[in-house]
């Protein structure tokens, strides 16, 4: 059978990372139903509280289906998707995929079949969970938070123009190994540079260069489900974003 690696960077994340898993470990009949054998990997990016331990609990639990990838030292979001892409390399089939989210159970595992079944009809390499669809929907984010999120969409929007392509920094995606692959191939390994949040916009403007298409899946951002405080330094993130996209344009 086909795998699905569902890949779950964390950084004390005690508080959401073993609803996250068990959220995921509730997709595993359907996803077996539609030909993928679920396989949950949770990185932990040295953790201070208790995040690791959790993580080794629900391994204990889902043996045959969650294992803990640890840090030895914190390596930030950006440690976490290159950790993503050279185990998905190792360990993965071009028949296989790999999905991507936050740690923080603001993304339900449950899109992830729509996901699927977009990618596979479509003839896509990523599909985006977006929050700028239609049927979309943000709740629990403060409105300053969200006016940000659009004016950077429009930004994004103009500057970089990858086709398909809404939302630029949603962590929730599914991508084929074959598009992974030419990305290592062309930027070589650990290909993910930027170390602030503006890293998944990075990851999604690499991908095009190296020739992936795109397509997106409406979601329902559930930020009122984290538990603890956000890691995310607004303005600081904001204006990295703005100084990444504006070197990614001029990559060629």
């Amino acid at each position: 059978m086909n795998k699905l690696y569902s890949f779950l960077p964390c950084y004390n994340e005690e508080l959401n990372i073993g609803t996250l898993i068990d959220e995921w470990m509730a997709q595993k009949e359907a996803l077996a139903a539609a030909g993928y054998d679920l396989q949950v990997r949770a990185i932990d990016d040295c953790s201070k509280d208790n995040t690791r331990k959790i993580i080794e609990e629900k391994a204990a639990q889902y043996p045959d289906n969650v294992q803990l990838i640890a840090h030895d030292v914190n390596k930030n979001l950006c440690g976490g998707l290159n950790t993503s892409i050279a185990y998905f390399m190792a360990n993965g089939t071009p028949t296989d995929l790999m999905s991507l989210m936050d740690g923080d159970d603001t993304h339900n595992p449950k899109y992830i079949l729509p996901m699927i079944e977009k990618l596979k009809n479509n003839g896509k390499d990523c599909v985006i969970a977006s929050r700028y669809c239609s049927d979309s929907g943000v709740v629990g984010v403060a409105a300053h938070r969200e006016f940000m999120s659009d004016m950077a969409k429009v930004y994004y929007s103009m500057m970089l123009r990858v086709p398909g392509v809404k939302d630029y920094t949603c962590g929730y995606r599914v991508y084929t190994f074959d598009s992974v692959k030419r990305l290592v191939d062309r930027f070589g390994a650990d290909p993910i540079k930027e170390k602030s949040f503006a890293c998944m916009m990075e990851f999604l403007y690499k991908l095009y260069l190296a020739g992936a298409t795109f397509d997106e899946v409406g979601f329902e951002l559930r930020y009122d489900n984290k538990q603890g405080e956000s890691k995310m330094k607004v303005f600081t993130t904001m204006r990295k974003s703005l100084t990444t996209a504006l070197k990614l344009r001029r990559m060629k």
